[in-house]
C-alpha cells in the first residue's frame, strides 16, 4: 500500500512532502532537496537562516508524479515529471565558522550531485559558493569534457570585494570569489536581473570578466524569451552544463516583501516562471534558491511565489 497523502496543515512539513532521508539513501531518488540555514554573509536585514524550514512549509501541498495538467496561460495540455523527492534536512551551520561550513556545504552538495539533483534552500546568497563547487566537482568526475556555468537571477551583480567584518565569501562577492578562485569563467556567468545604481568598479569588472549581463529593463524591452534563447545559442557548440541560482531579490520589490535587499524595478514573477519553465532546454545540473527572509513578510507571499516557481521548474522545467 503506497503512502498515505496527508492534509497541508498536518505533518511533519519535509519538502514536498518527500521522504526524509539518510545520506546512504540518495540514490533512490531523483531530487534532493538540502537547507542551508545561515544569514552571516548578509549585509543588511538578517533572517534567511529561517528560510529552509519556511519553504518546506509552504511546498507541502505539490506533489510532482507525472500527472497531466491544463496551462490556463499557454492553453497547452502538459504532462509533469515524475520524480522521488526527498529531503536530506539542512548542513549543520556554526555561525562563526563560515570557511569550516562553505566545506560542509561542498560536501553535501557533491554527495547529492554524484547520485541526484540537488535542490538546495539558503541562507543568504554565499552559499552558492560552497554550493557550486560541490556540483562542479561532482560533474568534473562523471562528465570531464563539459563546461560548468552558471545562470544567475538576482537584483544584484554580486561582485564587490571585501566589506567590513563580512567572511571571506559574503553574499555580494560570491561570483567575484568563484572566478578569482578559478571554479567559474566569466564567460559562463550569466546574470539576469540587476538593475539601478551601482560602483563603476563593479560594472567595468563585469566587463573585463567577460560576464554576461542583462538587466531587469532588458528583460522588460527584449522578453524572458528572447534572453534565454540567446544564451542557449551562444553555447550551442559547446558542452555546458548549468547551475541556477534563484535570488529572490530578482524579483521587484512590489511582489516580494521577504527579502534582505529588495529593489524596485525588478523582474516580475511570471517573467521568472517562464525562464524556469524553459530550463528544459538546457542542461540543468543544480539550483540553488536563496535570500528568502521569512521575518519581513508577515504574510508569506514571498515563500508562495517562491514554491510556485520551484515547482514549475521541477515539473516542466527540469529534463532528467
Amino acid at each position: 500500500m503506497g503512502k498515505k497523502e496527508e492534509y497541508i496543515y498536518a505533518g511533519i512539513p519535509t519538502f514536498m512532502g518527500g521522504d526524509f532521508i539518510e545520506e546512504s539513501e540518495i540514490y533512490k531518488y531523483d531530487i534532493i532537496f538540502l537547507g542551508i540555514p545561515c544569514d552571516y554573509g548578509a549585509s543588511y536585514r538578517l533572517g534567511a537562516k529561517y528560510a529552509p524550514r519556511k519553504l518546506r512549509e509552504y511546498s507541502f501541498w505539490d506533489r510532482i508524479y507525472g500527472q497531466t495538467l491544463y496551462d490556463l496561460d499557454t492553453k497547452k495540455i502538459l504532462k509533469t515529471n515524475k520524480f522521488k523527492i526527498a529531503d536530506l534536512g539542512d548542513v549543520f551551520v556554526d555561525p562563526t565558522h563560515p570557511d569550516k561550513n562553505q566545506e560542509a556545504i561542498k560536501n553535501k552538495t557533491y554527495a547529492i550531485a554524484k547520485k541526484s539533483f540537488p535542490l538546495i534552500c539558503g541562507g543568504d546568497h554565499s552559499v552558492t559558493y560552497g554550493s557550486f563547487i560541490g556540483v562542479l566537482k561532482a560533474m568534473n568526475e562523471e562528465y570531464p569534457d563539459y563546461e560548468i556555468g552558471i545562470i544567475h537571477f538576482d537584483a544584484h551583480l554580486d561582485v564587490e570585494k571585501d566589506y567590513l567584518n563580512m567572511p571571506n565569501v559574503w553574499h555580494g562577492n560570491v561570483f567575484r570569489r568563484l572566478i578569482e578562485n578559478r571554479y567559474l569563467k566569466g564567460e559562463n556567468l550569466y546574470t539576469i536581473g540587476p538593475r539601478g545604481l551601482v560602483e563603476e568598479e563593479w560594472f567595468k569588472y563585469i566587463q573585463k570578466e567577460g560576464i554576461n549581463l542583462y538587466t531587469s529593463n532588458d528583460v522588460k524591452l527584449r522578453n524572458i524569451e528572447t534572453i534565454m534563447n540567446e544564451i542557449l545559442d551562444k553555447n550551442k557548440n559547446k558542452k555546458i552544463k548549468f547551475y541556477i541560482t534563484f535570488d529572490i531579490d530578482s524579483i521587484d520589490s512590489s511582489y516580494i516583501f521577504g527579502t534582505g535587499t529588495p529593489q524596485i524595478n525588478g523582474l516580475n514573477p511570471f517573467d521568472c516562471d517562464k525562464a524556469l519553465q524553459f530550463m528544459k532546454n538546457f542542461d540543468i545540473c543544480g539550483f540553488d534558491i536563496v535570500e528568502l527572509n521569512p521575518t519581513l513578510d508577515n504574510s508569506y507571499n514571498s515563500f508562495i511565489i517562491a514554491c510556485e516557481l520551484i515547482y514549475h521548474f521541477l515539473a516542466i522545467g527540469l529534463r532528467r
